[in-house]
């Protein structure tokens, strides 16, 4: 009579037994992720302190900042202030790209319920090509008077170095005239006694 002898099973055994059975279950998704791997409690993501702030986007300026700036461009070339100025002989035609009165608006439903497709390729081309050329002239105007703004800087800078070396001659000059003032007042209040005694 042969008896089997069962082998005992560690503790270790059958939880790792019970852990592949629950791991099996169609209830939870089979994930390789193995039953000794532990997550540590003090794994966080990193977030943002007290101290520390959200990077800020820079906005764009205004139509404020804009505006000033263009009219203080204007004004430096001598194109004045303000709007620009319609020329003689212009007509005020909403249509015209070149009128103070162009309708953008207008012109680009007109644009594309007048014209066909090829019409309207054209078009943009040619408006690439005015806007590049637009844009290099605005460029060369800039390039070209570059160093008047660099020299006009410099006088400014060499301006303001020297009024405020003047200051101390200016307080100097400011004493000077004022002890001339005091001795002229001075000399003419000796001078009244003297016409008095000699007339008397």
């Amino acid at each position: 009579m042969s008896t089997t002898q069962s082998t005992p099973t560690s503790p270790t055994t059958q939880r790792v037994k019970s852990v592949s059975r629950v791991l099996s279950s169609p209830l939870r998704p089979t994930s390789p992720q193995s039953p000794s791997t532990v997550i540590p409690s003090n794994s966080r993501r990193p977030s943002l302190g007290a101290g520390q702030t959200s990077p800020r986007t820079k906005t764009p300026p205004g139509p404020l900042a804009k505006s000033r700036a263009r009219d203080l461009l204007r004004k430096h070339y001598g194109l004045g202030v303000g709007p620009p100025v319609p020329l003689p002989g212009r007509s005020d035609d909403p249509m015209d790209l070149d009128s103070a009165a162009f309708d953008a608006k207008s012109y680009y439903e007109q644009l594309i319920t007048a014209s066909s497709l090829s019409a309207l390729l054209k078009r943009e081309n040619d408006l690439l090509t005015e806007i590049r050329q637009l844009d290099g002239d605005r460029q060369s105007l800039v390039y070209n008077h570059h160093h008047e703004l660099i020299a006009a800087s410099d006088t400014i800078a060499a301006m303001k170095t020297r009024a405020e070396g003047l200051d101390a001659d200016l307080d100097l000059l400011k004493a000077a005239f004022s002890e001339i003032s005091r001795l002229g007042a001075k000399v003419s209040v000796e001078e009244q006694p003297a016409d008095d005694s000699s007339h008397s």
